[in-house]
């Protein structure tokens, strides 16, 4: 069973020791504001040595910079009138209003130089020799509040740095939409965090041919971003979509393999799942390969849903992977939907996912609309779904609709 502290309330011995060894400066003011005892906290805390407990107010005993600089005893100096611990005091020993934690920054002279300190400090009314007086607690949070400083303008740099890492993140996307008189296309990237994991691009390979890819990234926030725009940057050289002696386009397959071997996860310590496609704007012959990545979805200008369900293992996995690639010919009015799983891990407020077929049927519903009005659907949808949650995982959503 605990001990009660009930039987030492009347021990001055145990009062003297707590009041001598806690880190809190304590004094006590009569009604005149005169300090009649402090602890030793405060006297070291003010740099002052005093003799019988009696110390004068508090701007004298404190070194107050008002009271020296102006020669004045506390309560006549020009910010007297404005000063909060004055008007505490005073509420508390007319209007027995306690205060608890109030701040005061203020300089005093300690060992001769001036010294900002701040301070919190409280306040209660109480009875000392039989007279009514105040009791005031004080706590030097200097440091505590310097460090808060310093760590608010760190995280404020911090958030810049990241907001620069945004734009250039966002710099990479799609700039504009290649000029093409057979297709229409519209995107949607929301990170979860400033930066995320995802990215896609869109390329043209030659006159007839183009390039798109979406990738997602393990994990969130920086390091997931900075292997995002590193993959994005090898995607980007010449050597990679021209790689033979003739400068033909390589293909999906060649794309994903020289990737698996460029990024295996004991270099990186990541993996990511990507998918990339090659469209032949004259015929419509779409060929594509996917490693671990969503599948991508055909909706067919009558309506129907097709997934491409053909993928591989991630990238950065089984170096020994060997990734194919599969072809389908789009028509007329018919869309290529490119995702990541941000959609599918949209959370409700339930624990339900957003999921696959929510996706499917509303792909379905809206297929009919034009590439910008589905993305801004599927993305309102996924909003509406997550019910004001914060979402999970970054959200990619590129749609290219074939006019032939």
């Amino acid at each position: 069973m605990l001990a009660c502290l009930e039987d030492l309330r009347e021990s001055n011995e145990f009062l003297n020791l707590l009041l001598d060894n806690i880190n809190t400066a304590v004094l006590i003011a009569d009604e005149n504001f005169q300090i009649q005892e402090v602890n030793r906290s405060f006297t070291q805390l003010f740099d002052r040595a005093f003799e019988n407990g009696v110390t004068g107010r508090f701007g004298e005993a404190t070194g107050c910079v008002q009271a020296v600089m102006e020669n004045k005893p506390c309560g006549e100096t020009s910010h007297c009138q404005e000063c909060l611990l004055r008007k505490s005091l005073i509420s508390t020993m007319t209007a027995k209003v306690p205060i608890d934690k109030a701040s005061l920054r203020r300089v005093f002279f300690i060992g001769g130089s001036p010294v900002e300190k701040i301070l919190e400090f409280s306040t209660r009314a109480v009875t000392f020799h039989g007279r009514q007086m105040v009791l005031v607690f004080i706590y030097d949070i200097t440091e505590l509040e310097s460090q808060k400083i310093e760590l608010q303008k760190r995280q404020m740099q911090i958030n810049e740095d990241l907001a620069a890492a945004a734009e250039i993140q966002r710099s990479l996307l799609p700039m504009a939409i290649p000029r093409s008189v057979r297709i229409r296309m519209a995107w949607k990237f929301q990170p979860s965090w400033k930066i995320g994991g995802d990215i896609f691009n869109i390329c043209c390979l030659d006159k007839e041919r183009m390039g798109l890819y979406m990738l997602d990234v393990c994990g969130h926030g920086v390091s997931a971003a900075l292997i995002a725009v590193t993959v994005s940057q090898f995607l980007a050289s010449h050597r990679m979509f021209y790689g033979d002696e003739e400068g033909a386009p390589l293909s999906p397959a060649e794309i994903l393999n020289s990737l698996n071997r460029a990024f295996p996860f004991e270099r990186f310590s990541s993996f990511f799942s990507i998918v990339y496609v090659t469209l032949d704007e004259r015929t419509g012959l779409l060929t594509y390969s996917c490693a671990g990545h969503p599948p991508p979805v055909i909706l067919r200008g009558e309506g129907r849903l097709e997934v491409l369900s053909t993928r591989g293992p991630v990238i950065g996995v089984e170096d020994d992977s060997s990734f194919g690639q599969e072809q389908i010919r789009l028509l007329p009015r018919d869309k290529l939907v490119l995702y990541t799983d941000g959609i599918l891990e949209v959370f409700n407020a339930e624990g339900e996912v957003f999921g696959k077929e929510r996706l499917y049927r509303a792909l379905e519903a809206h297929g009919g609309e034009p590439p910008d009005d589905l993305v801004e659907e599927i993305s309102r949808l996924c909003m509406e779904f997550a019910q004001g949650r914060g979402l999970e995982d970054d959200i990619s959503l590129l749609v290219l609709e074939y006019s032939g």
